[in-house]
This record gives C-alpha cells, structure tokens and sequence, in this order.
C-alpha cells in the first residue's frame, strides 16, 4: 500500500518525508524506516534518491549490498554515488572484523576499487568510496589511500586521512603524525581522529600540543585521541585542560579522561574529576 501511494506523492512531499523519517530514527534508535528508504532509493528523482541511500547509512541488512553496489556503479547523480559509498561503509568494517560473508566482503571490496579507480568521477564519490575501503587490507587499498593523500585535493587528503585511522596497522602512522603539522585546520583535525583509532601510543607526544591549537574543532579531535590511547602523559595533558576555563574543552577533556582510565584498566573504577 505504501508503494502505490509513494508513485502518487511529489518529490518535493517524498524529499520532506525522507528527512522526517531520518531525524526521527537518529533521535530514537528503535525505529526502523529501512522499508520506505528502500522504495526511495530506487525513485526517478535524484534528491530522493540520494536522502534515502542516505537514511540506510547505519543498516547492517546485507540484502542491500547489490542494490548499493549497482547505485555506486551505474547512479547516473554524482550525489547518489556519493551517498551509496558512505552507506556501504558499515559493510566495509564489519568485513573487516570477520562479520560479513566472503561473497559481500569482496562485492564491496571491489565496487569501492572500482569507484575509485574511475577517471573524471565526482570527487565526492571518490572520497566517500576512499574513507570505506580503508576497512579493507592490499596493496590495491593501500595504493588507492596513497594516491588520494598526494593528490594535492583537501577533501581528497581529508578522506585519505580518515581512512588510514581505520586501516587497523601502523604503516600509515608517521604519515599521520606529519599531517598534525600542516596549516589546514580539516588535515590537523582528521589526522589526531584518525590517531586516535589507531590508538598508537607513541602519537601522544606529537598529539598534546595540539591541545592548544588556534582551532577548537582540532583541540577537540585531539582530546578525543587522548582519550582513546589513554597512557599517563596523555591523562596528565587531559587534566590540564581541566583548569584552563574552556568550556568545551574542559568537557571533552572530562569525556576523554574516562575514556582513558578505562583503556588503561577495563575493570578499573570511571574516572572522577578531582574537588577543587
């Protein structure tokens, strides 16, 4: 029933529906529209078409790998590749943690290669399928991060750094540590996110200057890493902040210390700030 009302309703009404319906499952994560953004995703309206890939970017049901794929290979908006890429990165990492049967793993896989590797695509598409195949391990994969790093493009590089955070191995760390030094404050920020997923100890050196950096989204990103490596220096650098009368930051710092004591001891007591 729902199906023939939708061919009746216009895009403008389906378009405002589609964003409804995705606010109202991120505010309530026991609702489920995964059937009405299937429908939507294969509308002649490109808009609705690519707010309902959108609304399926945290499923996990695999029947929508192919139809994922085909809107990734054949969409003819640059806006709904772009979508279909950031919606097949769940499936990415849960190949990568050994959730996802070989047949999808290498669908994805090779899809995102390929979306990729396609001269004079939309450099949205090319980034968003870079940031999902870093879940993925080959040289091909660590060819394609490579090239998106040099490439001289910002969101190219951006992608390229937030890929390497979740590549799972430290051949890429040096790499990152390098970037915290660069003048773009995006390069900074995903460079200490992208570190603190890799959860390298030897980047908190690097990462606790940046503490004081003239961005707050980065100081921000930096406390965050902290937290995930945990460690004494980091902890130490983290309290500091306690005192230095930035809201936010004293907050993300507060957040990030008990991310710390637990990683530093999973049994251990939650960390609780100090009286003053």
């Amino acid at each position: 029933m729902f199906r023939d009302a939708w061919v009746e309703v216009s895009s403008a009404r389906k378009a405002e529906l589609l964003g409804i319906l995705t606010d109202l499952a991120e505010d309530n994560v026991e609702l489920n529209f995964s059937s009405v953004f299937t429908i939507g995703m294969s509308d002649p309206d490109d808009a609705v078409r690519e707010l309902a890939v959108k609304g399926l970017w945290e499923s996990e049901d695999r029947t929508l790998i192919r139809p994922l794929v085909k809107l990734l290979s054949r969409d003819p908006a640059p806006a709904v590749r772009a979508a279909a890429a950031m919606s097949l990165r769940p499936f990415a990492e849960r190949a990568q943690m050994d959730k996802l049967v070989d047949r999808d793993a290498k669908r994805v896989r090779e899809a995102l290669i390929a979306a990729i590797t396609r001269a004079g695509d939309d450099v949205e598409v090319t980034r968003r399928a870079v940031e999902a195949v870093g879940y993925f391990s080959g040289d091909d994969v660590d060819q394609v991060i490579t090239a998106a790093q040099l490439s001289g493009d910002p969101l190219l590089r951006q992608s390229a750094l937030f890929a390497m955070g979740n590549a799972s191995h430290l051949v890429w760390i040096q790499v990152l540590i390098n970037a915290l030094g660069e003048d773009d404050a995006a390069i900074r920020y995903e460079a200490a996110s992208a570190l603190g997923r890799l959860g390298e100890s030897s980047a908190v050196a690097h990462l606790v200057p940046l503490l004081k950096d003239d961005d707050a989204q980065v100081q921000l990103a930096v406390a965050a890493a902290l937290g995930a490596i945990g460690g004494d220096l980091a902890k130490r650098a983290l309290r500091v902040c306690l005192e230095l009368g930035d809201e936010p930051l004293e907050q993300a710092a507060r957040t990030a210390l008990t991310d710390a004591e637990f990683e530093d001891d999973p049994l251990g007591v939650k960390f609780e700030e100090r009286p003053e």
